[in-house]
Formats: C-alpha cells, sequence, structure tokens
C-alpha cells in the first residue's frame, strides 16, 4: 500500500468516527506486483460496549472488471455513432472522391511526358483514395462491412501496397512470396487495408528506417497450431520489421479498439488500426496474431483460406493495362458530377456512353435498345436514385427484359449488403466509389467478355 492510499484510508475512517454509519468509496490500489487494481471500498462502524464506536469493519471489491466492461459498452456507443455518421455521409463524400479521383485520372491520361508533373498527380491520387479508405474503415469496424470476395492473388496484392505505402519512406522492403502461393478469395480493398495498416505501423515503429520483410506461404492448419481456425489449407502472409517491438504485457492488447501507443491527435490516430485488421480477417474466416521482442522487432502472420477450385487466369489476375475494345455501356447515376466523369472516363477507354439520372429512364433506354437490335454490352446502375428506382430495382426490371444482362453496381454504401452479395441480386461484379480508370476497365472487360 503506498502512502497516498494509507492517507486516503486514514481519512475515511477518522471521518466515520467522527460520524458514525456506512460509507463506500473508489479508489485504485497497486498491489505488490506492481498491478494496478480498480477497488470499490465499503466500510461500515459498529457499537462498542460502552455505547461508542466500537470500531470499523470493512470489505474490499475488486471491480475492475465492471469498469472495464463499463468502458466497453461506452466505446461500442461511441463506435455506433461512428458507423452512423460515417454512413450519412459515405455516400455524398465517395461521390465527390470520384469527381475527384475521375479527373486525375483523365489528367494522367492526357499529360505530356512529364515525370515531375506525373509524381504530383499520382501524389493526389493516393491521398484521394485515403479518403475512401479512412471512410471504408470506420464503416468495417463501426458496422462489420461485408467482404464483397473476389478472386485474388495474395502475393500480387501485398506487394502492390507495399510499393505504395512504402514510397518516399527510408525503408528496405525484401519479398520471400514463391509462386506457387495459392489465390484468395476475399474483399480486395479490405486486405488491402489490413496489409496497408500493418506496414504503417512498421514504418512507425522504424522512424529512422530499417528493413521490411514480406513473406507468404501455403500452410495447413492443425490442432497443434492453437488457432482459431478450421482444419484447411490457408495462405499465410507474414511482414516483419526491424522496430523496437512490442511490450510482452501489451501484445494481448494490441487488437483492441482504442488501443494505441502513438499518444492522440491527428497525427497519431486513434488506435484502430489493428481493431480493424482483427475485424476484416475475421470476417474472412482467418486469423491474424503477433509475435515481437523488444528492441529487436514484430511480426505479424495473417492466415486467409486459400481458394483451390480451378480458376481461369484471368480471374485471379491483377489489374490489366486498358485496352481499347469498343462497347455500349448505360451508367445510371443520380449525381452529375458522377455521370460527367463517368462518361468521360469510359469515352476514352474506348466505349460508347449513354448516361441518365433516372431508374424508370434507364429500364426505357435499355428495352428501346434492345428492341432495335442495338443492346447494350454493360450496364452500371447506381445502388441508391433518390425519389426513383435504385439499382437494385433497376436490375429487376432488366433481367425481365434481358436474362443475360451484364450489370455492374456502383454505390458509395460501402456496407450495404447488396453490395456485399452482389451476385444473388443478378450483378456480375462491383464498383465501390471512387475508382479509377484501370479498374473500371478491368471490371468492364471481365463483364462484357464473359
Amino acid at each position: 500500500m503506498t502512502r497516498q492510499e494509507a492517507l486516503m484510508h486514514q481519512t475515511v475512517d477518522q471521518e466515520l468516527l467522527n460520524e458514525p454509519g456506512v460509507t463506500s468509496y473508489e479508489m485504485k490500489s497497486i498491489r505488490a506486483d506492481g498491478s494496478v487494481h480498480h477497488d470499490l471500498n465499503k466500510k461500515a462502524t459498529f457499537p462498542g460496549t460502552d455505547g461508542g464506536v466500537g470500531g470499523i469493519v470493512g470489505v474490499i471489491i475488486d471491480i475492475g472488471e465492471q469498469r472495464r466492461m463499463e468502458e466497453d459498452i461506452l466505446k461500442a456507443k461511441n463506435l455506433q455513432s461512428l458507423g452512423t455518421l460515417a454512413g450519412g455521409i459515405a455516400h455524398d463524400f465517395n461521390n465527390l472522391l470520384m469527381a475527384i479521383v475521375g479527373n486525375l485520372s483523365l489528367a494522367k491520361m492526357n499529360s505530356p511526358e512529364n515525370a515531375r508533373l506525373m509524381d504530383y498527380l499520382n501524389e493526389a491520387e493516393r491521398i484521394a483514395f485515403l479518403g475512401k479508405s479512412l471512410t471504408q474503415q470506420l464503416l468495417t469496424f463501426s458496422r462489420g462491412g461485408n467482404p464483397v470476395r473476389t478472386i485474388i492473388q495474395p502475393g500480387v496484392l501485398v506487394s502492390s501496397v507495399a510499393a505504395r505505402v512504402l514510397r518516399g519512406f527510408p525503408v528496405e522492403c525484401a519479398y520471400d512470396i514463391p509462386a506457387d502461393i495459392l489465390p484468395i478469395e476475399a474483399d480486395e480493398d479490405q486486405i488491402r487495408q489490413v496489409v496497408e495498416n500493418i506496414l504503417r505501423n512498421a514504418m512507425e515503429a522504424m522512424p529512422a528506417g530499417g528493413k521490411i520483410t514480406i513473406a507468404a506461404r501455403n500452410v495447413r492448419i492443425s490442432p497443434e497450431d492453437r488457432l482459431p481456425l478450421m482444419e484447411e489449407d490457408y495462405v499465410r502472409i507474414s511482414i516483419t520489421d526491424e522496430g523496437k517491438g512490442i511490450l510482452a504485457e501489451d501484445i494481448p492488447k494490441i487488437f483492441d479498439p482504442y488501443y494505441t501507443t502513438k499518444g492522440m491527435g491527428s497525427e497519431k490516430g486513434v488506435g484502430l488500426g489493428l481493431a480493424i485488421c482483427f475485424a476484416i480477417v475475421r470476417k474472412h474466416n482467418g486469423s491474424i496474431s503477433v509475435e515481437s521482442v523488444q528492441d529487436r522487432g514484430s511480426v505479424f502472420h495473417i492466415n486467409l483460406p486459400a481458394y483451390k477450385h480451378e480458376i481461369s487466369r484471368e480471374a485471379a489476375s491483377t489489374r490489366k493495362p486498358a485496352r481499347h475494345d469498343e462497347g455500349r455501356v448505360l451508367l445510371l447515376d443520380d449525381e452529375e458530377l458522377v455521370l460527367e466523369i463517368g462518361k468521360e472516363l469510359l469515352e476514352y477507354l474506348g466505349y460508347s456512353v449513354t448516361t441518365v439520372q433516372n431508374g424508370e429512364e434507364a429500364v426505357l433506354l435499355y428495352k428501346q435498345a434492345m428492341e432495335l437490335k442495338s443492346p447494350f454490352d454493360a450496364v452500371i446502375l447506381d445502388l441508391a436514385i433518390p425519389g426513383s428506382l435504385g439499382g437494385k430495382e433497376v436490375m429487376r426490371e432488366l433481367m425481365r427484359i434481358d436474362p443475360d444482362v451484364k450489370a455492374i453496381i456502383s454505390s458509395g454504401y460501402l456496407t450495404d449488403p447488396i453490395v456485399a452479395d452482389y451476385r444473388e441480386y443478378g450483378f456480375a461484379d462491383v464498383l465501390t466509389k471512387p475508382y479509377d480508370s484501370n479498374e473500371l476497365d478491368q471490371k468492364l472487360k471481365k463483364v462484357i467478355g464473359k
């Protein structure tokens, strides 16, 4: 017991002796092993033989777990409020980002051979996509963000993320990724978030620079691994840094919401990064863990279920350079900004484009095109159209007209269940705003080519 604790107890005891009765008070106490406990102290006087106060009896209750539960409930409420706020602004914010990213894509495609200008445009585009990433991370953690799964090559994905995130920092990055790494069926944007957050943690752990190693392995999980996973094949991504490491007592807490060793502030974050990683990996039926030695560095292991079905080379590929095949595209969106930039991007990529802001009109145009034997090769539908048929309803009507309709859903509502389960509604693919010209062309080529 510290001197301060003793004085506190002595003061309360003296008050009880002066005014007999019952009292209770909370205080933090330090145990012999140095651990801090949150205690509730209850004390009462009892009568003596002479009618005065015979003494004081008390009990100490450890309420640390109760306080932690109360803090967790408060954090959950804060996250729920955060999710409501993020959900409310996500659609409009991502539409604005769509216009910014689209114009940057057009500027890059029409820029003269000027390396310095291209660097500026690339950096502006990277920062714009950070806005999308921030919105998606808030939604993912606060509301769940069901994965929009596609077949991807994890080795190529982590390499591309590392190249972007580590650019300009005094960090050496080494890769240990065999050619036979199995593909995974996952939400590409969400897995990119996980890798990016871990890489940023590694960079912050090495402010003076150092080496980061990214490895990938095909592994078979067994009971001996003591992991909360099914006994099946996984792809394990390991990211190792040479930073300051993590204290042993902190390791069990690093995936907790708001846990951070970086302090608070606009440049230091709020400690959601690793908690978001945990939430995303868990939704992919995987696991994430860390090994760390103080002053020697850390290694994060991410296990994701392998996809072992037969797939085409194209299905498991990453983004390819745009090809300028012609095709007719019907673009539906309620935002004129999005329609304008979408039309320019599509025309630059070689498509003939018809834009429309009204769901009913989109259905009519599609029907007329079918009757004139000049059908659209693909349709891009915004999910939410105020005062009109939205993407889901338009798709239902289009499937009645043409069961073979090839449609892509486009949305800034990143957590809408329709986005996650787009195939169940007849859509061939999904574009989450904002997207650049490469992603737009890749999706269209895949859909039209089916």
